[in-house]
């Protein structure tokens, strides 16, 4: 375990074990929600993030509120896709066969397929009992993807090998490294976003297509999660209203950020920013955790 930074982040709290959505505060939801709206988009892993910033934090939401908080922030950085591609999704609806719904389609399925096989037969549960201790692990994984992006990217535009239009092997290989992100600290963004580059499609389609991607991801992983909350934890909700309608604005708006922000960086071929910045992370978790 990581050693606890003793900030207040609970209203009326006199036990940290246990605490409920009635006791989340104003700062405690606009700081995740603002971490959660950065990392969901940028290649870093939001789930790795969250974790660590509620440890660190010493922020200790019970399950089932900690659940419902994770649904409506991840509400909000939906939002965000929704907003910066509106124009898309609207060009999806209209022209279906045409445009790049059938691709989107083909990236979905392997996820779907491997969300519900780790649920039926139980293994997410073990997973989710390890993730704690795989985290930097998993963090290395993502920085050896990125820096492998950027290598992908370079190669290819010297090779003058890219493609703008997305093939079916490009979905099929996204689709499949999206599975892989689905691993608390293995950015999802960072593996859809390698195994299109590995394909050979362009740069600014990539990045596109990958948060298109997270429109059914993120939709899924909130039905769910939906599935399995309790009706004693929905209707906590409303004594913190408040601070968890700030908190998944704070998401939308930052999420809203990091698009903008992670086009501008695909575009520059500086993945490996990113990549350095986990290997560090994860060097500076397992040390820590090593000494503890």
């Amino acid at each position: 375990m990581l050693p606890p930074i003793p900030v207040v982040f609970f209203s009326n709290q006199t036990n940290r074990e246990g605490c409920t959505l009635e006791t989340i505060s104003w700062l405690s939801a606009i700081l995740i929600g603002l971490f959660q709206g950065l990392t969901e988009f940028l290649p870093v892993s939001s789930s790795g993030h969250i974790m660590i910033l509620n440890e660190w934090l010493d922020v200790n939401l019970e399950g089932g509120a900690l659940q419902l908080f994770t649904i409506l922030l991840h509400v909000g950085t939906l939002m965000a896709v929704l907003i910066m591609y509106r124009k898309t999704i609207i060009e999806m609806i209209k022209h279906p066969i045409a445009s790049d719904f059938k691709w989107l389609v083909v990236a979905t399925i392997p996820t779907v397929i491997y969300a519900l096989a780790l649920k039926v037969t139980g293994i997410e549960d073990t997973l989710d009992a390890y993730a704690r201790t795989l985290l930097p692990w998993m963090f290395f994984v993502t920085g050896i993807f990125l820096f492998l992006a950027d290598k992908f990217a370079q190669y290819r535009a010297a090779a003058k090998s890219t493609h703008k239009s997305i093939k079916f092997k490009d979905a099929l290989a996204m689709g499949l490294m999206q599975c892989i992100g689905t691993f608390a600290g293995v950015s999802r963004s960072g593996s859809t976003i390698t195994g299109g580059l590995a394909t050979g499609l362009n740069r600014k389609k990539v990045a596109d297509f990958s948060f298109m991607m997270s429109i059914p991801a993120i939709l899924g992983a909130v039905l769910l999660d939906i599935l399995d909350l309790e009706g004693a934890t929905v209707s906590a909700l409303t004594a913190s209203i408040g601070p968890v309608i700030a908190g998944i604005l704070v998401a939308m708006i930052s999420g809203i950020l990091a698009i903008r922000f992670m086009l501008y960086m695909i575009r520059k071929i500086r993945l490996r920013v990113f990549s350095v910045y986990v290997g560090i992370l994860g060097a500076v978790i397992l040390i820590m955790d090593l000494i503890k």
